[in-house]
C-alpha cells in the first residue's frame, strides 16, 4: 500500500520538497542581501551629508571673515579625512 495513504512519497509528494526547500532557502539569501545594501546605502548618504553640511559652515565662517586662510585650509583637510 504504497502511495497516498502511506508513506512512500512524503509530505510534499513526488519530490517536491528539495524544490520548496530550495526556493525558501534563495528567499532568505536574496533578504539578507537586499537588507545589507539598503543600510550601506544608508549609512553613506548619512555620512556624505553631513561631510557637505560641515564644509558648507566652514565656507560660511571663512566668508564672514569669522577664521584666517590658514584655519580654514587646516579645518577643510580634517572633514575631509
Amino acid at each position: 500500500m504504497m502511495g497516498y495513504g502511506g508513506y512512500g512519497y512524503g509530505m510534499m509528494g513526488y519530490g517536491w520538497g528539495w524544490i520548496m526547500m530550495l526556493a525558501t532557502l534563495v528567499i532568505i539569501v536574496l533578504a539578507v542581501v537586499a537588507l545589507v545594501r539598503y543600510l550601506q546605502r544608508t549609512n553613506h548618504t548619512d555620512t556624505h551629508s553631513s561631510h557637505g553640511n560641515a564644509i558648507s559652515i566652514l565656507d560660511e565662517r571663512y566668508a564672514k571673515g569669522e577664521i584666517t586662510d590658514e584655519e580654514y585650509r587646516k579645518k577643510k583637510a580634517e572633514i575631509k579625512s
